[in-house]
Order: C-alpha cells, then structure tokens, then sequence
C-alpha cells in the first residue's frame, strides 16, 4: 500500500513509504543546511581603522568566502531540485530508498563546515578537496539512489527516461572529480570548475 500501513499489507508484500515524509525531510535538511551557509561569512570585529577604506578593504578580503556561499547554496539547490524530480518520477519508497537518501542528507548537513574551512582557509589545497569531496559524496549517493529506484523498474513510474536521468545525476560527481585533481595538482581555485555545472545540465537532454 502507498500509505505503508502494515495492518492493510498482504503477508510478503515489500514495505512502503509514502513519498511525502521523505520529500518533507529532505526539504527541511536542504533548508536548514541553506540557511547555515550564511553562518561562513565572518565579519571581523573592532577595526581599528572604521574608515571607508578600511571596511572596503574587509569586504575585499571576504571574497573567497562570499563566493564559496554563493557556489555551495546553488549547487545544494541543484541537488535539492534533482532530488525533487527524482521524487516526481517514483511510485513509492522502500525502505532500502529511504537509508539511501538519509545517507545522503548527512552529508547535505555537512557542507556548511566543509565552506566554513575553504573559507577560513581559501588558499589551501587540503580545504578545497575537503569541501569537493564533500559534494562529491553527496553526488555518487544521489546516483546510486536513482540507480536503485531505476532498476527493472524498481520504484520509478513506468516510461520514465532512465538513462538520460542517469547522465544528468553523475553531472556534480564528474565535476567533483575534475575539481579534486586540478586542487591536486596545485590549482588553488579549483572549485570555479562548479560554474560550469548549470553550463552542462543546460546541454543535457532533459529527460522526461
């Protein structure tokens, strides 16, 4: 049964979730971890010199920092709207689905750290890879989530375009990838390769 009303299910029929309580989660972990990017700008207190100069020099500084919340709040709504129409192409959840999308959300809760510490440290490498490895995760997980509802049909409606979805969720994971080893390889803002996802998704075929 859609509703996963244990006292209506026939004897061996897999467990169902309804839709809404995952959807409902995801949005308020997506919001909430929105909402704590803010929380990476630092605005320095006590300056010594409160002249114009001295406050345009402090935002000048704050830069780095300002464009990695920018960066991490729009690829988290890219997620956040991949995720929304992953949920539009399912009939149902099971519960092997739900541990698969809370594994995720872990690490969605986890990217306002790993932009505080690029932030605090923009110049190093250690911290750029930290923070792609992060939206790394978080890629591969949502790919797998839709590997495992795509399967035979496991939980998506019937029709569904299963491998145009499948190109479009290992976008942020290829880029992530990318990113890691340009940080590797010494660039130090490798993270400007994330401009190019909207690029990117913009070629894909949309998929229905």
């Amino acid at each position: 049964m859609e509703q996963g009303d244990d006292a209506g299910r026939e004897a061996g029929t897999p467990y169902r979730f309804p839709k809404n309580r995952i959807e409902a989660l995801t949005d308020g972990i997506f919001a909430f971890a929105m909402t704590l990017l803010v929380l990476s700008l630092d605005v320095p207190e006590g300056l010594h010199d409160p002249s114009d100069a001295a406050v345009a020099a402090m935002l000048v500084g704050q830069v780095p920092a300002l464009f990695h919340y920018f960066l991490a709040f729009f690829i988290l709504a890219s997620f956040w709207i991949a995720h929304h129409a992953q949920a539009d192409r399912l009939r149902h959840i099971d519960r092997t689905f739900l541990w698969i999308n809370i594994a995720a959300l872990v690490f969605v809760a986890l990217v306002p750290f790993s932009v505080s510490l690029i932030g605090d440290y923009p110049g190093e490498i250690f911290a750029a890879v930290i923070f792609e490895a992060n939206l790394l995760v978080i890629g591969l997980i949502f790919a797998a989530q839709w590997r495992y509802a795509a399967h035979d049909n496991r939980l998506i409606h019937p029709g569904t375009d299963i491998r145009r979805g499948s190109q479009r969720v290992m976008v942020v994971p290829a880029v992530s990838v990318a990113a890691i080893l340009l940080a590797l390889s010494g660039w130090t803002w490798s993270t400007v390769i994330y401009a190019f996802v909207p690029l990117v998704m913009r070629f894909l075929p949309p998929g229905r």
